[in-house]
């Protein structure tokens, strides 16, 4: 009976797995020597843009555009003499002839009679490194020093073609001799694995001067090694230069750092999007194929500890609907799924504090509420619900950590000049001065690993500026700190 019930668990699991790998995101497929498709899953059906009917007797290699297609076939070489250079990108050729950018992982099985591939839709990346290479300056530079990549738009500024920056050292740049020692600090902060920020002086090739804010920061491998780093500068030029001895031009040179500010966390957001999404999706990659391949050697009756196999399955399973949920979770608030739609402020508030207080270390803080009425408006009413919870937890965490006897917690929403407020207020001690001006930036946080990773605020500032439209800061009061929403009507 005990060995009926485990053959049709492991049936069910094998089934599961299927299904995971048959509506992974990523195209997953199994060709033989020649490049033809013995198996494909879903995904590379609106990939490639060809019906399930075609593919069955389509080669992979065929749709392989021309200048790819010899560097693809030296990658199964490789591949067939244990020389494991597993990933690269290549350029496909859909149905409708256009192109497609993947990023193709192979490994070999079965004896080295097939391949499995593993595709991945980088189309969207590219285009948006394109914008990035063309409006960010930035280098990436190598454990030697010297420059493997630089941006169309550093080139501009620097004055230097591509190909007089590649393999040549960072510090090409450098104003004068003794800015080499900044150089130097910045390539041991990275060996340390830490970032570098600041302002620096370069030269262009005319030897003309210019200032950037520069943010550097460490690149690794898959393995984790250091490999280099990458530097985003932004040209500051101007206001290094700006007279500002009037009022006047103190105002400008304060907007244009507003915006340049801007510009920067946009920036970085971008390029840290791209990489966490790039590097939690490869896990999820390598787990299918794995997968794969422990599902054909069962059917092979290559593995013969059913118990274990089931126990495999059964993490493979649960890992990888992990990985995807974070991956959504992360970037639902670059991309909002929901829709607008019209709501009333004092409905938002209320389902706030219900949520709220449905925690048990609530009910030892007294909670005060004061609403206006105020006209209805259009909104994300879930996302802004989830934000309110989130300061208002937040508030709670300082009032207990602290150990505030007497905690209050003030949640107040108003309405002035076609501008709708939501203010949070707690006795929690205030926020440290040397630290309240962080608190929005992202992976910063004044809580223990383990109860964070820094995005909770980051997160809420990113929703209601992109999404909603509105600003949010904080600033200390008497007892505590006041977290304040704007949201303009319109």
């Amino acid at each position: 009976m005990s060995e009926e019930y485990d053959i049709t668990k492991l049936k069910r699991s094998n089934n599961e797995l299927k299904e995971i790998i048959n509506n992974s995101w990523d195209g997953i497929g199994i060709i033989d020597l020649k490049g033809k498709f013995i198996y494909f899953n879903n995904a590379f059906i609106p990939i490639l843009g060809f019906s399930k009917e075609e593919l069955i007797n389509k080669s992979f290699i065929s749709v392989i555009q021309d200048d790819y297609l010899k560097p693809f076939v030296e990658l199964m070489k490789k591949n067939l003499e244990n020389k494991y250079d597993s990933d690269m990108n290549i350029v496909c050729i859909r149905k409708d002839k256009q192109k497609v950018y993947l990023k193709i992982t192979l490994s070999t099985m079965l004896n080295k009679k097939f391949f499995v591939i593993n595709a991945k839709d980088i189309t969207k990346e590219i285009s948006d490194d394109e914008i990035l290479n063309n409006y960010v300056a930035s280098t990436h530079v190598n454990m030697q020093g010297l420059i493997t990549k630089a941006s169309l738009a550093f080139c501009l500024l620097s004055g230097y073609e591509q190909n007089e920056l590649i393999n040549k050292p960072h510090s090409i740049i450098k104003a004068k001799e003794e800015d080499e020692k900044i150089f130097n600090s910045i390539f041991e902060s990275i060996k340390n694995k830490k970032e570098w920020k600041g302002r620096i002086e370069g030269k262009r090739k005319n030897n003309s001067p210019f200032w950037v804010d520069i943010k550097v920061k460490p690149t690794f491998n898959k393995y984790g090694d250091i490999t280099g780093y990458t530097s985003l500068m932004f040209d500051i030029t101007n206001e290094i230069n700006l007279d500002v001895e009037t009022k006047s031009l103190q105002k400008e040179v304060v907007q244009k750092d507003s915006i340049l500010l801007q510009q920067s966390k946009l920036a970085i957001m971008t390029e840290t999007l791209q990489m966490l999404s790039h590097e939690w999706r490869q896990p999820l990659n390598i787990i299918s194929i794995r997968a794969q391949k422990l599902e054909l050697d069962f059917s092979l009756g290559l593995a013969n500890d059913s118990q274990k196999i089931i126990q495999t399955l059964e993490d493979i399973k649960n890992d990888a609907q992990k990985l995807s949920n974070t991956i959504e979770e992360f970037q639902s608030f670059v991309q909002l799924k929901s829709e607008k739609i019209k709501v009333i402020a004092k409905d938002i508030v209320l389902k706030a504090i219900e949520i709220f207080k449905k925690d048990p270390q609530t009910q030892e803080i007294d909670f005060i509420k004061d609403i206006m009425q105020i006209p209805e408006f259009r909104t994300y009413k879930n996302e802004l619900t989830t934000i309110l919870v989130n300061i208002l937890i937040n508030a709670k965490e300082a009032i207990l950590k602290n150990k505030i006897k007497n905690g209050v917690i003030k949640l107040k929403c108003y309405y002035v000049d076609k501008t709708i407020y939501f203010e949070i207020s707690d006795n929690a001690g205030g926020i440290k001065e040397e630290i309240i001006d962080k608190i929005f930036e992202p992976y910063f946080s004044t809580k223990e690993s383990k109860h964070g990773v820094g995005l909770g605020l980051y997160t809420c500032k990113i929703i209601v500026e992109m999404h909603l439209k509105g600003e949010i800061s904080v600033k200390n009061h008497n007892s505590g700190a006041t977290f304040k929403i704007a949201l303009p009507i319109n």
